[in-house]
């Protein structure tokens, strides 16, 4: 192949690829746009009352936010509870449950003013105990036959939560199209790559004109 016929091959590589490079924003608009304009009818929005996403009209659709309706679970074992430390916010239940063979009990060390939390100061060992925490604070319990047998709970509104996984679907393009994209780039990077060999290097003897030494 001459000189010539290659750089007009590569030119040709490189110009279908930025193409295809160039489409690829537009198709991703419009799924995006014809997507967004379905969405925004009564799906999103509920009924004319807003009862599709804000619930009812006593609130009964996505809580207050401040955490009620939430349930805890803690373990009562022989010796321990699990977990020994529990953060919540305001309108938790927390529930004990027991677990162990052993008599063990709930007795308040720390209490709020405000909170009426008694605990559970009766010796069992089997059964459950619930309670619900509304009022913020730092509480500690132990159980009173077996020292060292502690447990704490924080009950607070600012309580961070670490950041999740990132869905890529959730970028706004999906990964089908950011492929076409990596290849568009490759392919035009390596066109190059090759109209520089060629034109620094020159061509092979065995592939010149007819005559030509």
């Amino acid at each position: 192949m001459k000189r010539r016929e290659f750089i007009v091959a590569a030119s040709g590589v490189t110009g279908g690829a930025v193409a295809v490079s160039a489409a690829t924003p537009v198709v991703a608009q419009d799924d995006e746009a014809g997507d967004d304009t379905e969405t925004n009818g009564d799906e999103e929005n509920g009924d004319e009352n807003g009862e599709a996403e804000n619930g009812d009209d006593n609130g009964n659709g996505n809580g207050n936010g401040n955490g009620a309706g939430a349930t805890e679970t803690v373990e009562v074992g022989d010796n321990f509870y699990e977990p020994e430390d529990l953060t919540i916010e305001p309108g938790t239940t927390v529930v004990w449950e027991w677990v162990g063979d052993i008599d063990h009990n709930i007795n308040p060390t720390e209490v709020p003013d405000d909170s009426d939390w008694e605990g559970h100061p009766d010796l069992i060992s089997d059964g459950t105990y619930e309670y619900t925490f509304d009022v913020e604070g730092n509480y500690a319990y132990t159980c009173d036959p077996h020292p060292g047998m502690d447990g704490t709970i924080e009950v607070t509104d600012e309580i961070e939560e670490g950041p999740g996984e990132a869905d890529i679907d959730d970028l706004g393009i999906p990964i089908q199209k950011h492929f076409v994209g990596v290849a568009s780039f490759l392919a035009i990077f390596i066109s190059f790559v090759f109209t520089f060999y060629i034109l620094k290097y020159g061509e092979s003897a065995h592939t010149s004109s007819p005559g030509r030494k």
